[in-house]
């Protein structure tokens, strides 16, 4: 079954002893011809973390600890949470927002899509060259929207967290009911009133409209190619819908962040990990009376458990 990963339990810093270790892992296929060129081929582009707890030489106390974590998650049959300890916070140069439309990424890193919702990253970047990380479990993180702090609420543009896994979903900067749609080479939509803020080449989300091909318009964010109406209410979308049947039913017409407003994250972050082996192995290092004893033996492994 797929890793349930407990949000309430933490690998307690401690456990890290100055013997503990760890790698970050990815997956190339590597070749090399007589005449010594090489090449490879990406087999799993995705990093992943692994970690080594050392018990040369713990307290008892300290490995009674591990003992917990390994029976309550049943020796790696269910996730915990861990922070890394050379990896484990963002800062406003490297902790972006990444949006999503239908389940995909879509828009750049770290900058709005016209849509609500948005997956955590942490940014690695040199020069112009960058790869993001996915932060599923985020600790108390700040956000911000153009410079400016989000709060968490039900008012427009406020924002809520899921429970882990994490994702970011906004509150509409403001909301219109669609009157009319035209179909066509472009879509017309008409709203109840303008939407302020929106401009030609701004992004307008819709959903809830109906009709056999409303699929088209429904929970995307389209470009905005023109704006008129006594009112400017009327958005012609660059989105083709010709031939296609799409009619206004409850649909409404949303501002969510827009592609020129920079979406940044700061804060700390757990690693979701599951013990790598069945079996957690030890030898008594020093006897004696029971608080004075110290523990040793071969490390115990812990993986990354990847969360969609």
């Amino acid at each position: 079954m797929t890793i349930i990963v407990y949000s309430d339990v933490i690998v307690p810093e401690c456990v890290f002893t100055p013997a503990s270790g760890g790698s970050r892992t990815r997956q190339n296929s590597r070749t090399m011809n007589q005449g010594g060129f090489a090449s490879a081929n990406v087999v799993r582009g995705v990093t992943l973390r692994t970690y080594s707890l050392s018990t040369i030489v713990m307290t008892l106390d300290n490995f009674q600890r591990i003992i917990n974590l390994a029976e309550v998650t049943d020796y790696g049959a269910f996730g915990m949470l861990m922070k890394d300890p050379v990896d484990s916070q963002t800062t406003s140069a490297d902790g972006v927002l990444q949006g999503y439309i239908s389940g995909v990424e879509s828009g750049a890193i770290g900058y709005g899509n016209g849509g609500p919702l948005y997956g955590f990253r942490k940014l690695y970047a040199i020069a112009s060259r960058a790869k993001t990380w996915p932060v599923t479990r985020p600790i108390s993180p700040v956000i911000t929207r153009a410079g400016s702090p989000v709060s968490s609420g039900v008012s427009a543009g406020n924002i809520s967290i899921s429970a882990g896994p994490s994702y970011v979903t906004f509150v509409a900067d403001a909301s219109r009911s669609v009157s009319i749609v035209t179909v066509g080479a472009t879509t017309q939509v008409t709203l109840a009133s303008a939407i302020p803020g929106l401009g030609i080449g701004d992004l307008l989300w819709l959903d809830t409209l109906s009709g056999a091909d409303a699929g088209l318009l429904n929970d995307k964010s389209h470009t905005i190619t023109n704006i008129t109406g006594v009112g400017l209410n009327v958005y012609t979308l660059s989105t083709n819908t010709a031939g296609k049947t799409i009619t206004s039913g409850s649909g409404q017409g949303r501002k969510y962040p827009q592609p020129t407003e920079q979406l940044l994250w700061t804060g700390e972050y757990y690693t979701p990990v599951q013990f790598a082996s069945d079996n957690l192995d030890w030898d008594l290092a020093r006897p004696g009376d029971y608080e004075d004893r110290l523990i040793a033996g071969s490390s115990i492994s812990l993986i990354e458990v990847r969360e969609a």
